[in-house]
């Protein structure tokens, strides 16, 4: 059985939810351990836990930052709120290419940081079983090391990423400091 439900739609944020629930219509089981969001970068689909996501949002004027980091696009507000923007082709070692109508920021968070990860565009949100989840080992410098696990599902196998480890490569940290006012 197949779902889709629109549950946030406007200028600003676009999320909907498409999967297979498991089990006949009449049961109330969910068959899937954990959900996904789909993503793509080029023409690769990545995948990203959806409970490190807050939100996604549409492309957002983005303030340069001097001397960040490579792959640090610049700082967005969101709502009152900076938040760096990382540009996930750049993170992957893809070649980057100008922003378009499908290019997204997610806004995902670890631990007590919450940052925006500019990708191509969103694909689905995808539920999966412990049989479709493999533990990643793999380790080189194409970008494989931000990426924890691997989705098989069919013939279809994506590149689940880490959101520690890609925070851990940015060495990006939340520091609260008051101002003092002179």
């Amino acid at each position: 059985m197949s779902n889709s439900v629109e549950i946030f739609n406007n200028e600003i944020s676009m999320f909907t939810i498409r999967g297979e629930l498991g089990g006949s219509p009449e049961s109330t089981e969910f068959s899937a351990v954990r959900q996904f969001i789909g993503l793509m970068i080029d023409r690769e689909e990545f995948l990203l836990p959806i409970e490190v996501t807050n939100e996604i949002i549409m492309m957002h004027q983005l303030t340069f930052v001097p001397r960040a980091p490579r792959f640090i696009e610049g700082v967005i507000n969101l709502r009152g709120t900076i938040l760096p923007a990382i540009n996930l082709r750049k993170m992957l070692g893809v070649p980057t290419t100008q922003f378009n109508g499908q290019s997204r920021i997610i806004i995902a968070r670890c631990e007590n940081v919450t940052v925006g990860l500019i990708v191509d565009g969103i694909t689905y949100v995808v539920a999966l079983n412990h049989d479709q989840i493999q533990v990643q080992s793999l380790h080189n410098k194409s970008g494989s090391e931000l990426i924890s696990m691997i989705s098989k599902r069919g013939d279809q196998v994506n590149g689940i990423l880490d959101i520690a480890k890609i925070l851990g490569e940015t060495g990006i940290s939340y520091h609260e400091e008051e101002v003092e006012e002179a």
